[in-house]
């Protein structure tokens, strides 16, 4: 296809069309069913499909990727907002915000992993994606834990679990090493 530009705003307008039809044939065909769901439930897949209008050119211009990598981050962060909103509006539990936020860093740290494998980059942005990655889980199992539900009983044993990981880790190099003097 000599011009993925149209096809690129094709795609788009097809999926802004399925969401819109989506939101507007479930508020009118699912009532008989005691569903009503239409823009009140459907209205962050708007989010999600900006989110996709980020991804979208990577995979359109395989070619040029190292130079449309740098949108995966703002594709990341947008698409985790879009999910976190989804999850929210669907759920009704607009409070699961008080930990949710975390997962905020985590975008931009699979945003910079994108990065890392489209283009080939120096270890630098790997270890960066790492960095927010690891922060983000650490901050989302914290606060998981203080205010959620099923992940306030998941986000502690995974603390416990991870410091035993480390604590197992530590003893085992300083049996490697040998007993420093004390």
């Amino acid at each position: 296809m000599r011009d993925r530009g149209v096809l690129y705003v094709g795609v788009l307008l097809i999926a802004f069309g399925l969401v819109f039809l989506l939101a507007e044939t479930t508020d009118t065909f699912l009532v008989p069913f005691g569903l009503r769901l239409g823009w009140q439930a459907f209205w962050p897949l708007l989010v999600l499909l900006v989110g996709f209008a980020f991804w979208l050119p990577i995979p359109m211009w395989w070619d040029r990727r190292h130079q449309l990598a740098g949108l995966a981050v703002p594709g990341a962060i947008v698409t985790m907002n879009g999910l976190i909103l989804l999850y929210q509006n669907l759920t009704g539990n607009w409070g699961s915000w008080s930990y949710l936020w975390s997962l905020e860093p985590m975008a931009v740290g699979v945003g910079l992993l994108a990065i890392y494998l489209l283009t080939n980059q120096a270890k630098g942005v790997l270890l960066a994606a790492c960095i927010l990655g690891g922060i983000g889980l650490v901050f989302f199992m914290i606060f998981a834990s203080a205010f959620g539900g099923l992940p306030g009983i998941l986000a502690p044993t995974a603390l416990i679990l991870a410091g035993i990981l480390i604590g197992l880790r530590g003893i085992a190099q300083r049996g490697v090493r040998g007993n420093p003097e004390e």
